[in-house]
């Protein structure tokens, strides 16, 4: 294999888990502009599937698992504090908020599952997932390559 290759391959998994250090990445490793774009985007877009489809089958197995469990039993529901800590959270921020800082902030693994547990149903997550996913790539690019243009002019 070629180290181009292997270079555009590292860098696309780079970007399925977290997208704020592959298009530095990219331009430290010599790819041009429009190869930044498409790696970290196509590789942001593969992350984001992966790992919202994974996240909502490994939560409805363990919903499944404790559904099994607690059969017999009476559960009274009891808010602690990490219960209210996610209300919480997910009220101040909502869909938008979430799928605007999974992708950069969060990173796609965490953001992902956590919004196939709480989003699921809403058909808009995973294209507003894929959108900002696109869009903070475009962002991260430029400011990659203005950021090297300032260092080595």
């Amino acid at each position: 294999m070629s180290a181009e290759f292997l270079r555009a391959i590292s860098i696309f998994f780079l970007s399925a888990t977290k997208l704020l250090w592959a298009p530095g990445t990219a331009v430290a490793a010599g790819l041009t502009f429009w190869e930044t774009i498409f790696l970290t985007s196509t590789g942001g877009m593969t992350g984001i599937i992966f790992f919202y489809y994974f996240g909502h089958i490994i939560f409805t197995a363990f919903d499944n698992w404790k559904a099994k469990r607690r059969k017999n039993m009476v559960v009274k529901k009891v808010f602690t504090r990490r219960s209210r800590m996610v209300v919480n959270v997910k009220s101040k921020f909502g869909i938008i908020g979430l799928t605007f800082l999974t992708p950069c902030i969060l990173s796609i693994p965490i953001g992902c599952v956590i919004a196939a547990k709480f989003y699921y149903h809403n058909r808009l997550t995973l294209p507003l997932l894929l959108t900002f996913t696109a869009v903070w790539s475009f962002i991260l690019s430029l400011f990659s390559f203005y950021l090297k243009q300032i260092i080595f002019s």
